[in-house]
């Protein structure tokens, strides 16, 4: 299998996981701060890789995609100490992603 096939499925299941965390934590289930926790670990991981290695015309999108995953890691330190404001800290994260994802349009 390729190589970054494989970064990017397991990108993919860490979002799936993280997805799961939030629906599990707003269903105030135990087991959400563990499937945000290895959720995060390969988004945070993946887009500090690719930042690492982009080129510098490329290098500002992944920062601002890595600025995003560590609002994500304060979401879920905000989770395990037992806040109610770790949902504030992703909605942050997701218009960050949301402006990537759609910066050509503006």
């Amino acid at each position: 299998m390729n190589y970054l096939k494989s970064l990017s499925i397991a990108y993919y299941i860490g979002m799936a996981l993280f997805l799961i965390g939030i629906i599990l934590q707003l269903n105030h289930s135990e087991f959400g701060i563990y499937c945000l926790g290895f959720g995060l670990i390969p988004i945070l991981g993946i887009r500090v890789y690719n930042w690492s290695i982009s080129e510098k015309e490329r290098k500002r999108v992944h920062t601002i995609f890595v600025v995003s995953a560590l609002f994500l890691l304060v979401a879920v330190v905000a989770v395990l100490f037992h806040k109610n404001y770790w949902m504030l800290f992703i909605f942050i994260a997701a218009v960050l992603d949301s402006y990537i994802s759609f910066r050509n349009l503006f």
